[in-house]
């Protein structure tokens, strides 16, 4: 059996101390925080031992991953945002930190700037022993940039979204982008691009597996073609987006019924990948 992991917010009203007894009571070994600064994280891994939960990964912050790639004070500062993160990585033992090689759906010019930065945040996660998994978001050509440029740092890794490469990457494949360095997974559910003159967040659901349009044979055959062995990890939410009404099947449910909900779907998911 893989091991199953969640992300610990999943829209409701609760703090990741709060979801994490739910997310044990669900069935679920595991899960990941988004970070932030005011985020108590050394109790939030604290709390998740005393769950018997493993913290499989970090979220880093990636509302300024745009300003990577530009000149100024204001990248140099997002590099450093990445640095903290990985150093609070070091000091509560998660393996991984995920991170966004972009934000922007306007975006498509990487530069050797951009690069410069990441290859500063790889060598200090290859200083502290995290591994750094960079993820597919909109604008895969900056993933690709840094594939090509500083793939090949010992830290360097990726991140497999499932529901990003539906709405964002054109439903390419993109773990045959990764050179068998898949590390992670935010397996998720969507309805693919609803516009295709446009790509738009509000295609990126995080519905449960089933629920959406994704290929979920596909998704597992991908995953053991790249003989891909880590825990299968999810990353869900019981909200809308603007002007959509996906979630409405989620409505009713508790925060402790969505998690049991999702660990029903991720061992289906799971079964999938075993067979």
């Amino acid at each position: 059996m893989r091991k199953l992991c969640i992300a610990s917010w999943t829209g409701y009203d609760i703090t990741d101390i709060e979801a994490l007894p739910l997310i044990a009571e669900a069935g679920f070994d595991g899960f990941f925080p988004d970070w932030e600064p005011e985020k108590d994280m050394n109790k939030i891994a604290a709390v998740a031992k005393d769950c018997g939960l493993f913290l499989q990964s970090v979220h880093g912050p990636f509302g300024n991953m745009d300003k990577m790639w530009e000149p100024g004070a204001e990248g140099d500062a997002a590099a450093r945002e990445l640095i903290e993160c990985l150093r609070v990585c070091e000091k509560i033992g998660a393996p991984i930190m995920v991170a966004h090689a972009i934000i922007g759906m306007d975006k498509h010019e990487p530069n050797d700037i951009g690069v410069e930065r990441f290859a500063l945040v790889a060598r200090e996660a290859e200083r502290v022993g995290v591994m750094l998994a960079l993820e597919n978001v909109e604008g895969i050509e900056y993933l690709l940039k840094l594939r090509d440029t500083i793939g090949d740092m010992p830290s360097v890794r990726y991140c497999w979204d499932s529901g990003h490469e539906m709405c964002y990457n054109g439903s390419m494949d993109v773990p045959a982008l990764y050179n068998g360095k898949l590390i992670c997974t935010h397996l998720n559910d969507n309805c693919g691009q609803t516009d295709p003159a446009m790509v738009t967040w509000h295609d990126d659901s995080h519905m449960m597996p089933f629920d959406g349009k994704a290929d979920w044979r596909g998704i597992a055959d991908r995953l053991n073609r790249e003989k891909y062995e880590g825990p299968l990890t999810f990353e869900l939410t019981c909200l809308n987006k603007p002007g959509r009404h996906t979630h409405e099947i989620y409505s009713t449910l508790s925060p402790a019924e969505f998690f049991k909900k999702a660990y029903d779907k991720a061992v289906e998911v799971e079964k999938l990948v075993e067979r």
